[in-house]
């Protein structure tokens, strides 16, 4: 009796576990069945971030330019002040002279 008792206990142990497996079995399988669809997921995002980085190099060289156009602007406008101003000078010399 103490063995029926043992073997039966055993039985319904393994029966557990096995109800546990199968339920892992299966939450595995559907994780596993979403792998296909996340990758390509993944890939799109890739190729998202990477367009992305791309435009971001092409603005950041595009900022650099205008600010050497603007460094460029400003000299030239400061060339062409003390020219006025040299002028303004030569005139009003000029004028004091006459």
């Amino acid at each position: 009796m103490s063995i029926l008792a043992s073997m039966e206990s055993i039985r319904d142990s393994l029966a557990e576990e096995l109800v546990k497996m199968t339920a892992e079995c299966e939450k595995l399988r559907s994780e596993v069945s979403q792998l296909p669809g996340m990758k390509a997921e993944m890939e799109a995002l890739r190729l998202r971030h990477a367009a992305a980085l791309e435009l971001m190099g092409e603005r950041d060289e595009e900022l650099e330019e205008l600010r050497a156009d603007i460094v460029d602007l400003k000299e030239m406008y400061r060339e062409q002040v003390n020219t006025l101003v040299n002028k303004l000078q030569v005139l009003s010399s000029s004028i004091g002279a006459a």
